[in-house]
């Protein structure tokens, strides 16, 4: 929580993804699990359609592995104006 902006981290304790993979993740269609079927595990849309809404509202939003394990995901936002008179 800082004066200009709000940062929230997420982690889980899952495998990761490779390191020549964190960006990649963010354009469309990329799965990084094939084994599952595209029928019951999405189309690898989520994490495009997250930073585009996060990118439109003036943040940003990263990936990067844990030391230990598992993915930490990072989100920040700027604080907006407080309108008055409303």
């Amino acid at each position: 929580d800082e004066e200009e902006s709000v940062t929230l981290q997420i982690r889980d304790y899952g495998p990761g993804i490779p390191e020549k993979q964190l960006e990649r993740v963010f354009s469309p269609f990329v799965r990084l699990e094939p084994s599952r079927s595209r029928h019951t595990g999405g189309s690898g849309l989520g994490l495009g359609i997250a930073k585009h809404i996060v990118r439109a509202h003036g943040g940003n939003i990263q990936l990067a592995n844990h030391a230990e394990q598992g993915l930490i995901v990072t989100l920040t936002l700027p604080r907006q104006e407080t309108i008055t008179g409303l």
